[in-house]
């Protein structure tokens, strides 16, 4: 009797494991026909070494950021701007070649040292600035330079994508109702005032944190010149994200983690199995708030143990 049990949960586990192997192929295949209708956006922030008191997440290394670069480049991945993208999702062909690449906060190394680099592979950036760091220097938990209005100038004749990351980075969510129109509203008087502006208009928003709610929904669609947002949801952008939620655009933080051609191939892998499941009405966002809650979990205890 015995032997009979055996032999049947033998057959059970290779019955279980061909039924994982068949669905599994399925959803590779299902994936990769995924990945030729989405385009991932990477997120960064500092290009540096991280200062003493400065956040690691917030840092990529000079040598990290030229790694990922190049192998972005050997993949052959094209890094455009959101509205390059934009187009060519909704004229609809095979877009598995396209990245883009999001730098937010405005840091000077972001023209110092990503631009370059950007330009030396042929690469285009898109670029969220805060408004009432332009210019600016502080020694706060190390010293931060944001870029300038001449350096922005630049970079956008350069056809780099610049864009706000609000006015102050207070999480926008947070913030009582009657500041959302200087926090969303004021960046595009920056920008496009005649007296001390760069003239021209900005079209999209990064929002500080993800951070993000109905009634900030409400304030960025009053003004017509914003055509998009990105949010902190994971995934990729397909046509159909830009047509129904196109101020919920999904990005994927880039980390220095160990190897950086690693830590990008990984993130992209994510990005487009993510975006998958999100097509498939998978909860993501439930699903990311236990991945953040896990994180904030494990910092604390590291930080108790430390």
């Amino acid at each position: 009797m015995r032997k009979w049990i055996v032999r049947i949960l033998a057959v059970l586990v290779v019955l279980a494991a061909a039924g994982i192997g068949y669905y599994q192929a399925i959803l590779k295949n299902d994936v990769a026909a995924y990945r030729r209708r989405a385009v991932p956006a990477l997120m960064y922030h500092s290009i540096s070494r991280p200062a003493p008191g400065w956040p690691r997440e917030m840092c990529v290394s000079p040598e990290s950021f030229e790694a990922q670069m190049r192998w972005l480049k050997e993949q052959g991945y094209r890094a455009v701007t959101v509205p390059e993208a934009r187009a060519a999702l909704l004229a609809g062909g095979d877009v598995s070649h396209l990245v883009l690449l999001t730098f937010d906060d405005g840091y000077k190394d972001n023209y110092t040292v990503a631009f370059p680099i950007l330009k030396k592979y042929g690469f285009r950036g898109n670029f969220y600035v805060i408004g009432k760091h332009i210019g600016k220097s502080y020694v706060e938990a190390g010293l931060k330079e944001y870029m300038d209005k001449p350096m922005l100038l630049e970079m956008h004749q350069a056809g780099m994508e610049l864009g706000s990351h609000s006015m102050s980075h207070d999480p926008l969510a947070k913030i009582a109702p009657h500041y959302l129109p200087w926090e969303i509203y004021e960046p595009l008087n920056i920008f496009s005032r005649r007296d001390g502006g760069l003239h021209w208009f900005i079209h999209g928003i990064a929002f500080p944190n993800g951070s993000y709610n109905d009634a900030v929904l409400a304030e960025v669609r009053k003004y017509p010149k914003l055509e998009y947002g990105f949010s902190g949801i994971m995934g990729a952008n397909t046509k159909e994200t830009f047509e129904r939620t196109p101020f919920e655009l999904r990005r994927n933080g880039i980390y220095e983690q160990g190897n950086p051609t690693d830590e990008v191939a990984f993130v992209l892998r994510k990005a487009y199995v993510v975006g998958y499941l999100d097509s498939q009405g998978f909860p993501v966002r439930t699903l990311q708030a236990i991945l953040d809650h896990l994180k904030e979990w494990r910092s604390r205890l590291s930080f108790r143990l430390g």
